[in-house]
């Protein structure tokens, strides 16, 4: 999306991410599902019981409404994106071997 918007010289602001709204909890089972790890390790915990250095808003996600209406790259669902991530993954672990 970025190298699309270079090329095309849009001005302005988009936000790229994923098509998919998931809070941090669905993200890991979601990494865990596709990566066929053991979701049972994930647990959930309270925003306020995780210490962080910088304050987080609960709500974290972006709009991607403009990068699907004016791109021809369009934002990836979930778990088309972590599919191709674990796809090419395995291929270069194949070809380092």
């Amino acid at each position: 999306m970025t190298l699309e918007v270079v090329k095309r010289k849009i001005t302005g602001t988009f936000h790229f991410c994923g098509a998919t709204r998931v809070n941090r909890l669905e993200f890991a089972h979601a990494i865990a599902s596709i990566f066929n790890l053991n979701s049972n390790l994930i647990h959930p915990i309270k925003s306020e019981d995780f210490v962080r250095p910088a304050k987080r808003p609960k709500d974290s996600s972006l709009d991607t409404t403009k990068a699907q209406q004016q791109l021809e790259c369009k934002p990836l669902k979930l778990n088309v994106a972590l599919t191709l991530l674990r796809d090419e993954i395995e291929k270069k672990k194949i070809l380092h071997q």
